[in-house]
């Protein structure tokens, strides 16, 4: 939508003891003769219908792809060398080639002597500008006191190691490798969760036309719930992240940019959107041939670009959205409950004129308490009353929230056998944007858009330790800057850092410079050395792209659309439809023999009860083994857009071994580990086996 500038003026007047250089700043944009327009392109004249396309059937036959997408599907393997391809993050011709689009191109992303003309660089001066935290918050004054500690200890006393293998990890040269599993896979991967075993579930508007996927069989089109007329192209799949095969599913309401989670059952809430989905609740329950139902008008206030997450009670909560300055609860599994809500005016204070606040950071911590990270203020509140316990330290340096979009994740959280319930609890929130980086770019309707437009991203990687007396932010350095991101927890422990841009904020055609090498972050590393660069891919994916991480260890990589509708050629960025999987270092065939397999796993867990099964490898060890040696680790999988994977966290727990197996007791309470499906991982000095899903139970 539009910036009104009766919208800015007015927020200005309440703001008039901001620094008048600020306010200079603002009429200077205000000035320029180009309207702004919202990040998601609403209400702006949207480009038409393309007739062309790489369209493929529901039921997978008529898949079109070029040669270049063939050729493109080569295995990318990571290598020491392979740092030398990932300069300047160029990509190859067939990552910006898709299917001819020869009709319906909008005038916009044509490549003429106007638009050619229009890409040289605006000249314009901006004066320096006030720090974010001037306006928002206080400088933390403790932001560079990391002393590099390698391991920090329970606060129980016990002198416990929350972070740091017993034992060096076993570990080899390897970067990783990328490989194309699916070309075309038809719907871009706007919103992603993991469901059960392994079924990715993703899905992008309904509202913006067509996909490259096809209902079938012809004349089987389903109405739209936006249109009321037949639409037969599919918007969401089921996606097996094991076998690489597709199932459509149906959508009625609109879920662009909408939020969600699983539930305790391992069911997809899905909540929010636009149109008629900006209240609507969409279930999906696991299961071969389940479908989602939904219900419009169910929320109490609308949600777009909401975020959500699981509590202990079992309900979940639905916070924030676009001028949605509240929060809900939602029972699980049901679309009929009563509407309520609790006001929350810390959204409303986070918010500055391009937002920065939403798809705000959102963990439920040890104590039952919630944190929430918006623009770059952060707080701890009580979800039952509204109140404010604590407020955290500003995070300096720009803002987190889209449309900066950074990332955020908690650190594992080792469960220590002599104190179960009292862990640490450490908060990642890394890379984004100026908090007036949005204007410049997305104020620029010409494309392609000038250079000088596209800001730099921040590089910084900051850490606050929750459950320490006093918490502040610990300041470390991404290896290249990054908005629009992922980060995901592995099996390992560790964090993969990847997708994103070098230069821009979310929203469309807001991007440029795709960062394509990611990095893996080592929280047991000391304070400098905790990043590594990994093996480059050659497909950009910036706004709207999504990541997964499956029971096999790899990492499933999907989405990139900077357009405001399927466009395949003629653009910087076309849409992305194909499909990759990233083996981690951990997958390299050298630490095979290292590798521990989990054999008769159980089904369920119960909370703080014990729990066995049988562990195996290929061949004995060499060394000796300990019970330090292994670790259990679970998982629970993240719903991931927009750069923040909601809901994500995982368990370490300490183990015994009798002979080939292995004794562990689950985690205590659901304040620190909510009952829901897990991935199960036996870790042994670094090395994963192969995760098993298990349920969490509370009884």
């Amino acid at each position: 939508m539009p910036m009104e500038r009766d919208m800015i003026f007015t927020w200005l007047k309440s703001r008039i003891a901001i620094r008048p250089i600020l306010i200079a700043f603002l009429l200077l944009f205000l000035s320029l003769s180009v309207s702004a327009h919202d990040s998601d392109g609403s209400d702006s004249g949207l480009s038409s219908l393309t007739d062309g396309g790489p369209w493929l059937t529901a039921d997978g036959k008529g898949l079109k792809h070029s040669k270049d997408s063939k050729e493109s599907s080569k295995d990318s393997k990571g290598s020491k060398d392979s740092k030398e391809s990932s300069k300047d993050s160029k990509y190859s011709k067939e990552s910006s080639k898709g299917s001819k689009d020869s009709k319906g191109l909008s005038k916009d992303s044509k490549h003429s002597k106007d638009s050619k003309e229009s890409s040289k660089d605006i000249k314009f001066k901006l004066p320096k500008l006030p720090d974010l935290n001037d306006l928002f918050g206080g400088k933390d004054k403790d932001k560079d006191s990391d002393k590099g500690a390698e391991v920090t200890v329970d606060p129980s006393g016990t002198g416990a190691p929350i972070i740091g293998p017993d034992k060096p990890r076993f570990e080899s040269d390897s970067l990783g490798h990328w490989r194309i599993t699916t070309p075309n896979v038809g719907v871009s991967a706007m919103q992603l969760q993991t469901m059960p075993f392994d079924k990715v579930v993703w899905f992008d508007t309904t509202f913006l036309g067509p996909s490259a996927l096809q209902w079938t069989p012809p004349g089987t089109c389903p109405p739209n719930f936006e249109t009321n007329l037949p639409d037969c192209f599919v918007h969401c799949i089921e996606y097996d992240g094991l076998k690489d095969t597709v199932r459509p599913l149906t959508l009625k309401s609109d879920p662009w940019c909408s939020t969600g989670s699983l539930s305790g059952s391992g069911t997809l809430i899905s909540s929010g959107g636009y149109y008629k989905g900006r209240a609507a609740v969409r279930l999906l329950k696991p299961g071969p041939d389940n479908d989602f139902t939904e219900k419009s008008e169910v929320l109490a206030q609308e949600r777009w670009y909401g975020s959500q997450h699981l509590l202990d009670d079992g309900n979940l909560i639905l916070i924030g959205g676009r001028k949605s300055f509240s929060y809900e609860i939602l029972p699980p599994d049901t679309l009929d409950f009563p509407k309520k809500k609790f006001d929350f005016p810390f959204l409303e204070q986070t918010t500055d004129p391009v937002e920065n606040n939403l798809y705000p950071f959102l963990y439920l911590t040890p104590d039952g308490n919630l944190f929430l990270f918006a623009n770059n203020r952060s707080i701890i509140f009580d979800y039952k009353t509204a109140k404010i316990i604590k407020e955290l330290p500003a995070l300096p340096g720009g803002s987190r929230n889209y449309p900066a979009s950074g990332m955020s994740a908690v650190l594992p959280i080792r469960i220590n056998p002599k104190a179960p319930e009292q862990v640490s609890f450490d908060i990642m929130v890394c890379g984004g944007a100026s908090p007036y980086a949005f204007w410049p770019v997305d104020s620029v309707t010409i494309r392609p858009k000038p250079k000088n437009v596209y800001w730099p991203a921040l590089q910084d990687c900051n850490k606050i330790r929750l459950m320490d007396p006093n918490p502040h932010w610990e300041k470390d350095m991404l290896l290249s800057p990054r908005v629009m991101g992922d980060m995901l927890i592995l099996p390992t422990g560790d964090l993969l850092i990847l997708n994103g841009a070098k230069k821009g904020t979310s929203g469309w055609w807001n991007g440029d410079e795709p960062n394509m090498t990611p990095e893996i972050y080592n929280p047991r590393a000391k304070l400098g050395g905790r990043f590594k660069q990994l093996a480059p891919t050659n497909i950009p994916r910036m706004y709207h792209s999504t990541s997964a991480l499956i029971s096999n260890g790899e990492v499933i990589v999907a989405g990139s659309n900077e357009n405001d509708r399927y466009v395949y050629e003629h653009v910087p960025f076309p849409t992305e439809l194909r499909v990759e999987k990233f083996s981690p270092p951990y997958l390299d065939k050298s630490l095979d023999k290292y590798k521990p397999k989990i054999i008769n796993p159980p089904e369920k867990l119960t909370l703080a009860a014990p729990f066995t099964f049988q562990y195996a490898f290929d061949a004995p060890p060499k060394d000796p083994t300990d019970p330090s040696d292994f670790k259990v680790h679970l998982l629970m999988p993240p719903f991931t857009t927009h750069g923040y994977s909601q809901q994500q966290r995982m368990l370490v727990l300490e183990v015994q071994l009798k002979g080939d197996q292995v004794e562990a007791v689950a985690p205590p309470n659901t304040k620190i580990s909510p009952a829901a499906y897990y991935m199960m991982f036996l870790v042994y000095r670094g090395v994963p086996s192969l995760g098993v899903w298990v349920r969490l139970l509370a009884q």
